[in-house]
């Protein structure tokens, strides 16, 4: 009886024969049958695992994993996808988690350790998160869909703007490096956009308040005045002044050294140092040697450095002391020195270079904050009509 030709035909939308897995005499494997595009058929495909298998001390841990790889595969072959025109590899197998770490290891190399702490600190969320949905997921299983949701977790836990285009970088570099090393075949969070992202929560410091601030600390604790002397006057960054050394400071010529490793642009430079900071610091430094640190424990000068967010800490006490807004920020200091050095005439390159700027865009663009005293400075000096 020939069919119906309403008859539903099942054969005709059948495009794959799921995934399981296989043990025989060559070892451990995946096997399903997909469509290839190019014949129209369907045609075996194998993952081989002997690779994977001997990450595993556990026969039963193994097996788990590739139980894992199946459920996901399978999923894929349901939404329509295909592996011929593919090739596969076995670090395509690898878990997140090994891969995460292999990451971190080769970043440990090439970056400073407090800045590795940020991309550690991704990986562990990451991971976690890939654990909860599917333990021992293969990182070359990990698509947009997965990087989209993962993302969309961050956000559900209260993760916004910059904090979550952060996130979204770190995302693409740690699944950048992994195509680099053939751990994937794409970037899935190359083509996700970022968040609009509120402007830095940051203000000019008026003079009278900065006055306020050098009357605080004098009478508290004169090396956090040198501190903010050394972001105001020298535009060294906080995390830039928290790394410095005895031997860094070069009392005699007038400036500090900042190296290519506390750089935070991993460019070399020399900072000025006026007067009265070149005071401060003989007082500070002398009789220590050059590989002391100069904010040490308690912020005296010694061998062990003080938390850095110690710097912020004290801030903010100190701006709730005098009542000043959450917007004045430790950095808003070097903010106000760019913008002064800008309107007091010294020439946009000059400021460009001291502030450890790529271009003078960035440096102008310090002209634009809030100025308080932009009303007055009109007032008394704009020409009459």
């Amino acid at each position: 009886m020939s069919p119906d030709k309403n008859t539903f035909n099942t054969a005709a939308i059948v495009a794959y024969r799921p995934a399981t897995l296989k043990h025989n005499a060559h070892g451990w494997s995946i096997e399903y049958h997909a469509m290839d595009p190019a014949s129209g058929k369907l045609k075996r495909h194998a993952m081989k695992l002997n690779v994977l298998r001997k990450q595993y001390a556990r026969l039963a841990d193994f097996r788990a994993h590739c139980n894992s790889m199946v459920c996901q595969i399978n999923a894929r072959l349901a939404g329509g996808w295909t592996p011929f025109g593919e090739s596969q590899n076995a670090r395509m197998l690898t878990p997140i988690a090994t891969a995460a770490e292999a990451y971190l290891n080769e970043k440990q190399t090439e970056l400073r350790p407090d800045t590795v702490v940020n991309y550690r600190s991704f990986c562990k969320t990451l991971v976690e998160w890939a654990e909860k949905e599917s333990p021992g997921m293969p990182v070359g299983l990990f698509n947009k869909v997965l990087a989209v949701r993962f993302l969309d977790s961050l956000f559900d836990k209260g993760l916004r703007g910059r904090s979550w285009n952060n996130r979204l970088k770190q995302g693409r570099a740690f699944m950048g490096w992994a195509v680099d090393k053939c751990y994937a075949k794409e970037n899935p969070f190359a083509l996700i956009k970022p968040k609009r992202q509120e402007p830095k929560r940051r203000v000019l410091i008026p003079k009278a308040t900065r006055q306020r601030i050098v009357e605080y600390w004098g009478e508290r604790n004169p090396a956090y005045l040198v501190l903010c002397h050394l972001v105001f006057s020298s535009l060294i960054r906080p995390k830039e002044a928290w790394r410095l050394t005895v031997g860094d400071i070069h009392l005699d010529e007038g400036y500090i050294f900042i190296s290519e490793s506390d750089a935070k642009t991993h460019y070399p430079r020399f900072a000025s140092l006026t007067p009265q900071l070149r005071e401060s610091l003989a007082a500070m430094t002398y009789g220590h040697s050059p590989e002391e640190r100069l904010f040490g424990t308690r912020y005296r000068t010694g061998t062990k450095a003080i938390t850095y967010s110690r710097f912020r800490k004290d801030w903010d006490r100190m701006r709730t002391d005098l009542k000043l807004p959450a917007e004045m920020q430790l950095y808003s200091l070097r903010d106000t020195g760019i913008n002064e050095m800008l309107k007091s005439g010294i020439d946009p390159l000059t400021v460009m270079q001291h502030a450890d700027h790529h271009d003078l865009s960035m440096t102008t663009r310090y002209a634009n904050h809030a100025d308080p005293n932009l009303v007055r400075t009109i007032s008394e000096r704009a020409p009459r009509f």
